[in-house]
């Protein structure tokens, strides 16, 4: 079970197939197996590199304040760990977040760039409603169990017409979800690195190739977020799922993931 030491926590990480390397960042309270629908294909042609971030899975939980830049610091220290001087970074919702600072803060790390379902944040950002808000607050003090809040939420990571016709699939990343649950406090730190997170005024400064994916009925990080990144990072591709929520690596796999090896073979 590879574990390293990096800034005062054990960071879990795993590592899949063997060629150039693309690490893969996970979002807001998931761990690393929240890649199962990825990693398979992706890792035919590639060394899939894997972790959980501070506050979840296997890595360390400290209770004390988190960062977006912190946890880019934590994904350089796993590059590290997997003997990785460079790579591919694909980073989904809180994972874009660090994966644009990690190209910020560490450009000589980053070979190209995958940025799904997030955010710039900053002057631009566009909230989600109301209600969703409230509901990803209310997380942290709810007493339903892991697997309740887990459904509680379906409505706002994934589009009604998927909910309506798969619930099958929602399912299997339930499972996947609680097999070890974030705890009440470090969700909410994660969250509070979130809501700081603000790289507007920043990311024109990307040159790596960059592909921006987004689901235009995305409820959590609604889809302008997506075409601002798109408009703002110089010559970077966009691609909109239609129809698809937050989680759109559940609800269109099979398209995004044969896109994204499209866009890595052709740097």
């Amino acid at each position: 079970m590879p574990i390293t030491k990096a800034n005062g926590i054990d960071l879990y990480y795993e590592v899949h197939g063997e060629g150039e390397p693309l690490l893969l960042i996970m979002g807001l309270s998931l761990t690393s197996k929240s890649w199962f629908r990825t990693i398979p294909a992706l890792s035919e042609q590639y060394k899939v590199i894997v972790f959980d971030n501070r506050g979840v899975g296997l890595s360390g939980k400290p209770n004390s304040p988190y960062s977006i830049e912190l946890m880019a610091d934590d994904a350089r220290a796993v590059l590290d760990a997997a003997g990785v001087a460079s790579a591919n970074v694909y980073g989904i919702s809180m994972g874009g977040m660090i994966a644009q600072r990690i190209a910020l803060k560490y450009p000589e790390r980053i070979r190209s760039l995958i940025l799904g379902c997030t955010t710039s944040g900053g002057e631009k950002h566009v909230q989600p409603s109301a209600d969703v808000s409230m509901l990803m607050l209310s997380r942290a003090s709810s007493i339903a169990t892991p697997e309740e809040m887990a459904w509680a939420t379906a409505p706002i990571l994934y589009s009604q017409s998927f909910i309506e016709n798969h619930r099958d699939l929602i399912a299997e990343d339930v499972q996947r979800r609680i097999e070890i649950p974030v705890l009440p406090y470090a969700y909410m730190l994660q969250l509070q690195a979130c809501l700081a997170h603000d790289t507007y005024n920043e990311i024109d400064q990307i040159r790596v190739p960059v592909l921006v994916i987004h689901g235009d009925a995305d409820k959590l990080v609604p889809y302008e977020n997506g075409v601002t990144l798109a408009e703002k990072i110089p010559n970077a591709e966009f691609l909109t799922i239609n129809g698809a929520g937050h989680i759109y690596v559940t609800e269109a796999n099979d398209l995004v993931t044969s896109r994204v090896l499209e866009f890595l073979k052709n740097q």
